[in-house]
């Protein structure tokens, strides 16, 4: 009898079927616990995605315009479209929104600021309505519900713990648009009271001439002044003239706020912009024709009579020499758009060359339909006109300088300003100041400069709308904060 019951006691098999049989409860609960955490993850994250989605998508609008809001509801509403799963509600769903700032899936709010910590919540005093000051749109999704498969009430006895609710948050915001390869410039807006963004793709608007003219107290549209960096201590004539020579700015420059001075176009500074033109300083002076980092453009025909390859004057007799004129009209400092593109032609004698030199609509150009300068000047380039005489022997092909830039040699990028801010003006004036921009212009130099004004013709604004010569320097800074 002893001997059975010790066997029995010895005897372990099925000793597994047991512990199986004690663990399988929990072994369940814990798989199905991953499963739920999983589950809850997923659909947090789709939330998430959806959130930060849909406030990088406001935030990109939110550039200071008057619309600015009206544009970021918009982008909400009709660029982004997100799914999620593993709610309470059958199926995949979608994030939905309608055209007000509360909306069905999610709630917007916009705001000026962001509080000093990032774990200190938004205040009323950050959240504004007034598109000129939104910086940063704060998105809500609203909470969905999750329904658990772990039996959470078996340990808590409450069958609604087995439930709960998953939102997300996001905010997002546009610190700007950058750009970090332009001359040192800002040019008071040639068009105020126009949306930037309809003038960038309006032809009549862009062919317009603009007569730039610096060092002025009275600050109106076709003004052109300087920048220098934030700390412009030491940043003086010969570093802003060496700057615009090469084409370069001395730190990035963004919208929200850039660093003006006071300035005006002194001879180091013209000689800066003629680089472009195949002009410099005989003798070895600023700016040498041997330092190849200002290289003429690779069509510089200007209405010059040349002595020698460096050396040349502007001629008077137009009928011989003649360089992309300005506007035959001008409204304070704003041509009209139209020019002698006839007498360009036919003094240059280009005629024959020009002939397959169209619009987008396939009409030929004249003076009653002129193209932008900017495009004429392409045209010659890339066509092969650059070495054709005028009537007086001139040739668009350089021979000073040994090396030749590339064919936005003659272009250059320069900020935005509201000079018809009395708030800019009073920063322009006197002092150099930091005033915020309305955006950037790519500007091409139709002459020579040769008389206390930039000639120049607007060619884009704002990046890539126009003709495209700003959308690989302009970078839009949006990101999420948080």
């Amino acid at each position: 009898m002893l001997g059975t019951i010790r066997a029995f006691w010895n005897d372990q098999r099925g000793i597994a079927l047991i512990l199986v049989s004690v663990m399988l409860p929990a072994i369940i609960g814990f798989a199905l616990l991953v499963v739920d955490m999983t589950r809850a993850y997923s659909l947090h994250n789709d939330l998430q995605k959806g959130a930060d989605a849909f406030a990088l998508a406001g935030a990109a609008e939110l550039d200071g315009r008057t619309d600015a809001i009206l544009r970021a509801n918009r982008a909400i509403l009709n660029l982004v479209h997100n799914k999620y799963r593993f709610s309470n509600q059958v199926g995949q769903q979608t994030l939905t929104s309608t055209t007000s700032t509360t909306t069905s899936g999610i709630s917007v709010r916009y705001l000026s600021s962001l509080p000093t910590n990032d774990s200190d919540p938004i205040a009323n005093a950050n959240v504004t309505t007034d598109p000129a000051v939104a910086r940063f749109v704060e998105v809500r999704v609203k909470p969905v519900g999750f329904a658990a498969t772990f039996p959470a009430s078996f340990l808590t006895g409450n069958a609604a713990s087995n439930s709960m609710n998953i939102g997300s948050t996001a905010v997002a915001g546009n610190a700007g648009a950058t750009v970090c390869q332009m001359i040192p410039a800002f040019i008071c807006n040639p068009f105020p009271g126009q949306d930037l963004n309809q003038v960038a793709t309006s032809a009549s608007l862009l062919r317009k001439s603009l007569k730039l003219i610096a060092g002025s107290n009275s600050w109106g549209p076709g003004n052109i002044g300087f920048l220098r960096p934030s700390d412009g201590h030491g940043y003086g004539e010969t570093d802003l003239a060496t700057d615009i020579a090469i084409g370069r700015v001395p730190e990035c420059v963004n919208s929200r706020l850039i660093y003006t001075q006071t300035g005006t176009l002194s001879n180091k500074v013209t000689d800066a912009f003629n680089t472009r033109f195949d002009i410099y300083k005989n003798g070895g002076g600023f700016p040498s024709k041997g330092d190849s980092r200002w290289p003429p453009a690779p069509n510089v025909r200007k209405g010059y009579k040349m002595t020698d390859a460096c050396t040349g004057t502007l001629q008077a007799d137009t009928t011989k020499f003649r360089g992309l004129t300005p506007d035959l009209a001008f409204s304070g400092q704003i041509g009209n758009g139209s020019w002698d593109y006839d007498g360009y032609v036919s003094v240059n004698k280009l005629t024959a060359g020009l002939a397959g030199f169209r619009d987008a609509n396939g009409n030929a150009y004249s003076n009653a339909n002129p193209p932008s300068r900017y495009d004429l000047y392409k045209y010659e380039i890339e066509n092969g006109l650059v070495g054709t005489q005028s009537v007086g022997g001139e040739i668009g092909t350089p021979a000073c300088a040994p090396t030749t830039g590339g064919i936005d040699r003659r272009l250059f990028q320069a900020a935005i300003v509201d000079c018809s801010s009395q708030a800019v003006v009073s920063q322009l004036n006197g002092q150099s100041g930091a005033v915020p921009a309305m955006g950037f212009a790519s500007v091409f130099l139709t002459q020579a400069v040769t008389g206390g004004a930039v000639m120049a013709e607007i060619v884009d604004i704002n990046g890539v709308r126009g003709r495209g010569t700003l959308s690989s320097l302009v970078r839009n800074e949006v990101q999420l904060y948080r």
